[in-house]
C-alpha cells in the first residue's frame, strides 16, 4: 500500500475515534440526565417518606420533642438543603462551558451531599449510612475511575463528618460511648471502601472491553473502506462504484451526471516502455482528477477507465471542469519522456431509467470521444 493510501486511512482512523467518542460521550449525557434525575427522585422520595413517619410519630407515644420543632429538624431543614444541593446542581448542569465531565462530577457529588443531609437528619437508624453506596455505584456508568474514586472519597469524609462532628438527633448515641455504634460506623467505612475497590475493578476491565470494541469497529471500519479503494491510485474502485450507483437508486435526491474518462492509446504506453510506467500513468492521472475534479468523486473503473460523479451541478460546469482536466493531463509528463491525453464521455441521470443507464449512456459517449480522442462528448437524448 502506498504513503497516500496510508495517510488516507490514518484519516480514517482519527475520523472514526471521533465518531466513537461522540457516541461514548452521548451515551454518558443520556446516563447523566438520569443520574440527575435520580438524585433529584431522591430528594422528593425522602420527603414523601418522611411526611409518612411525622405522621406515625406524631399520633404515637415515640415523640419527645415538640410538633413543630420535629417538623422543622427533620422535615424542613432537611427537605431545604436537599433543594439547595439540587438548585446548585441544576445552575451547574446548564452552563454552556461547562464540560461534561465536570458535569458528571457535580451530579455524582451532589448525590452523596444529598445522602449526607438524609444520613445526618436520620443518623439514629444506622441503615442509612449505606446510602452512600448508591452514590458510589451510580458513579460505575461512566467507567470513569477518577469520578468514583473522587466521589468515594467525598462520601467516606461527608459520612465521617456526620458521624464525629453533628449531633442533629438529640437521641444519637456518639460512636466514643457505644461499642454498638462504633462497630457499625467502622462497618460502614468498610463497606464503602469496598464498594470503591469493587467499582475500580469493573471499571478497569470494562475500559479494557471497551478498548477492545473500539478497536473491532476501526479494524471492521478500515477493512470495510479498504475493500473500495484501488491500492495503486488511491481512490475508490468499482466495488465502490456500484455501490454509488446503488445509493443513487435508493436515495434519488439532487441530480447527477456521470462521466467516465479513458486513457488515450493507454496499451501502445504499456507496450512501449512497460507496465510499470503505464502505472505510474494511471497513478498520475489519478492524483490529476483529485486534483482538479471539483466538487466529484474519482473512482477508477478498471485497467485505464476512470469515472467521475457528479452532485448538483449542470452538464456545462461539467463541461469546463473535465476540459480542465483534459488540458492538465496533456502537460503531464511521466519520467520525462511519457507523454499521454484522455477522453471523456458524460451523461445526466434520469429517474425514469436509473443509475444503471446512465453508465450506459455515459459508456456511448465515451465512444464516441475516443474515435476523436481527447475530447469530450456528452450523451444527446
Amino acid at each position: 500500500m502506498n504513503r497516500e493510501i496510508e495517510e488516507d486511512f490514518s484519516r480514517i482512523d482519527e475520523k472514526q475515534l471521533n465518531e466513537i467518542k461522540k457516541e461514548y460521550n452521548r451515551i454518558d449525557g443520556n446516563w447523566l440526565t438520569l443520574h440527575y434525575r435520580i438524585s433529584v427522585g431522591l430528594v422528593f422520595f425522602a420527603f414523601f417518606i418522611e411526611c409518612v413517619i411525622s405522621m406515625i410519630v406524631i399520633r404515637s407515644d415515640l415523640l419527645k420533642i415538640s410538633v413543630s420543632l420535629y417538623f422543622i429538624k427533620y422535615l424542613f431543614v432537611p427537605s431545604l438543603l436537599n433543594c439547595i444541593c439540587v438548585i446548585i446542581g441544576t445552575i451547574l448542569l446548564k452552563q454552556n462551558r461547562l464540560e461534561q465531565k465536570y458535569k458528571m462530577i457535580t451530579v455524582s457529588i451532589m448525590f452523596s451531599f444529598i445522602c449526607f443531609i438524609l444520613v445526618t437528619a436520620h443518623s439514629v437508624f444506622v441503615i442509612t449510612f449505606f446510602i452512600f453506596s448508591v452514590a458510589i455505584m451510580l458513579t460505575l456508568v461512566y467507567a470513569n475511575q477518577f469520578i468514583t474514586l473522587l466521589t468515594s472519597l467525598i462520601s467516606i469524609i461527608l459520612l465521617s463528618v456526620s458521624e464525629l462532628y453533628i449531633k442533629w438527633n438529640l437521641e444519637k448515641e456518639s460512636i466514643f460511648e457505644s461499642t454498638t455504634r462504633l462497630s457499625d460506623f467502622l462497618i460502614a467505612i468498610f463497606t464503602l471502601i469496598t464498594v470503591n475497590i469493587v467499582c475500580m475493578i469493573i471499571i478497569q476491565y470494562e475500559q479494557k472491553k471497551n478498548l477492545a470494541s473500539i478497536q473491532i469497529e476501526l479494524e471492521r471500519r478500515i477493512l470495510e473502506k479498504k475493500i473500495k479503494i484501488d491500492e495503486l491510485t488511491g481512490i475508490y474502485n468499482r466495488k465502490a462504484f456500484y455501490d454509488m450507483l446503488k445509493d443513487i437508486d435508493d436515495n434519488k435526491d439532487g441530480t447527477y451526471i456521470l462521466a467516465i474518462i479513458d486513457i488515450d492509446k493507454f496499451k501502445e504506453i504499456n507496450d512501449t516502455y512497460g507496465h510499470h510506467r503505464g502505472d505510474t500513468c494511471l497513478v498520475h492521472f489519478a492524483k490529476l482528477l483529485k486534483e482538479y475534479g471539483i466538487g466529484a468523486i474519482p473512482y477508477r473503473y478498471g485497467g485505464d477507465e476512470f469515472c467521475f460523479l457528479f452532485f448538483n451541478k449542470c452538464i456545462e460546469e461539467v463541461k469546463i471542469i473535465c476540459d480542465q482536466i483534459r488540458l492538465k493531463t496533456k502537460e503531464l509528463i511521466v519520467n520525462e519522456e511519457v507523454r499521454f491525453t484522455a477522453s471523456f464521455g458524460l451523461a445526466e441521470y434520469e429517474v425514469e431509467s436509473g443509475a444503471a443507464q446512465l453508465f450506459v449512456r455515459a459508456d456511448q459517449a465515451l465512444y464516441k470521444a475516443k474515435i476523436v480522442r481527447d475530447s469530450i462528448e456528452v450523451h444527446e437524448g
